[in-house]
């Protein structure tokens, strides 16, 4: 017989509480009232608890505007594994992280998976929902897992691979923040010096009768269009419009996205480090797919629809072409034309002794080195080339000031 408790409707509530160090947590709980909201919090240890019921408009507030960053995903699918091994019941678990994160998204969606999971139904389902925030990929593996009764392997390779892919993505962002703002601050000190500093040396010099050099006349132009509001609101709304019309028409049609891509691969040294890091993402996705024993055509299709990459997505429909076709995988890869010829050669080994997987391990390590070899290769260029060109800037303002006072010292002289 169903208790009344069962029939009612659990409700999602917004709370606010302390525990014994005086540290505030916020965030939301799932109970069937407020009294019941405080008594699990106060079971927690939480102290000083203020629950509120979570209006629709706050619930896709949350739905619409909060995000989940990819390490969020990263710490979710690592606390999972860890949870998981630790021997948590799978639908406390989900009760747990909802009451311990800070991102109200992240405890909404594991509030949805708990009831999924009391409701009969796999985690995979709940997370079919969040498509923007989790791939095919990592649903595909997920439902993997629950099939075969690996969901613990499967989630602790997501965690590991998320892991590796996030150490490589903030090895990147840590080498840009610093040229960044080198460039920065050096555009501000030219701005400055074009925009006021030069105007006022120049007023000086026009009391004096001498004529104006060309170098000079340009700079004054130049500084005229900088300092002037109109030029730069205009500037900045060309910029704004035309970015919006490429984001536009890339997402539109996948081959100006391709096209965008491989203008960005022929630019020198730093194309080729970006068709490295497609390599390497490639790589890492094949051997997660291989190590959950996913069908290598079904992985294929699920990468396809996991990478936003246009490049990718057409390597990857070219792959299943082939595969269909009854090709090898080293074939395949051959035929797409992407792949680097020591790529194909350590697929080829790894199909021959039955190793694939090994292979692509090593793949992805040495392909991580050479993205970090050439990262630092040229950053270690990137400074004394801004340094020259800031030295270039500044000595052509200073020429142009330098050349009316030449001007107006040869008038003195001749009196």
């Amino acid at each position: 017989m169903v208790s009344t408790k069962e029939k009612r409707k659990t409700r999602i509530y917004n709370y606010i509480a302390y525990d014994d160090a005086g540290l505030k947590y916020a965030g939301l709980i799932e109970a069937y009232s407020e009294k019941e909201a405080e008594k699990i919090l106060s079971a927690g240890g939480y102290k000083r608890i203020k629950v509120k019921e979570l209006s629709k408009w706050h619930y896709y507030f949350i739905s619409i505007f909060v995000k989940l960053s990819f390490s969020d995903v990263m710490l979710f699918t690592r606390q999972v594994a860890e949870m998981l091994k630790a021997g948590f019941p799978i639908v406390r678990l989900f009760d747990v992280i909802s009451l311990s994160t800070s991102n109200k998204k992240l405890a909404l969606i594991c509030l949805v998976i708990k009831e999924n999971l009391r409701s009969g139904n796999p985690i995979s389902s709940a997370l079919q929902r969040y498509t923007d925030i989790f791939s095919p990929v990592y649903i595909a593996l997920i439902r993997i897992g629950e099939r075969t009764g690996q969901l613990l392997d499967i989630m602790e390779e997501l965690a590991k691979y998320l892991e590796e892919e996030h150490k490589i993505r903030s090895k990147l962002i840590s080498s840009l923040i610093y040229p960044i703002f080198v460039l920065i601050v050096t555009f501000i000190i030219v701005w400055l010096l074009i925009v006021y500093i030069f105007p006022k040396l120049f007023e000086i010099l026009q009391g004096f009768e001498a004529e104006i050099p060309l170098l000079t006349k340009i700079l004054l132009k130049v500084s005229e269009i900088l300092s002037n509001p109109i030029f730069l609101g205009l500037g900045f709304s060309i910029t704004f419009i035309l970015a919006l019309v490429i984001r536009f028409f890339t997402e539109l049609s996948p081959n100006i996205k391709i096209t965008v891509e491989k203008i960005l691969f022929s630019i020198p040294y730093i194309g080729y480090i970006m068709y490295k890091i497609y390599e390497l993402r490639f790589a890492r996705a094949l051997l997660l797919i291989l190590k959950s024993g996913m069908a290598i055509m079904e992985g294929m299709r699920n990468i396809e629809q996991s990478f936003d990459s246009g490049i990718m997505k057409d390597i990857a429909i070219k792959l299943q072409r082939y595969l269909k076709e009854g090709e090898y995988l080293t074939n395949a890869l051959y035929k797409v034309k992407f792949f680097s010829p020591f790529f194909i050669d350590m697929v080829k080994t790894g199909e021959e002794t039955g190793e694939l997987y090994k292979m692509l391990e090593k793949i992805c390590h040495n392909l991580e080195f050479e993205i970090k070899t050439k990262t630092d290769a040229l950053l270690s260029l990137f400074e004394p080339a801004l340094i020259f060109v800031l030295g270039t800037v500044v000595g052509l303002i200073l020429f142009a000031v330098f050349l009316p006072v030449a001007s107006v010292i040869q008038a003195v002289t001749k009196f």
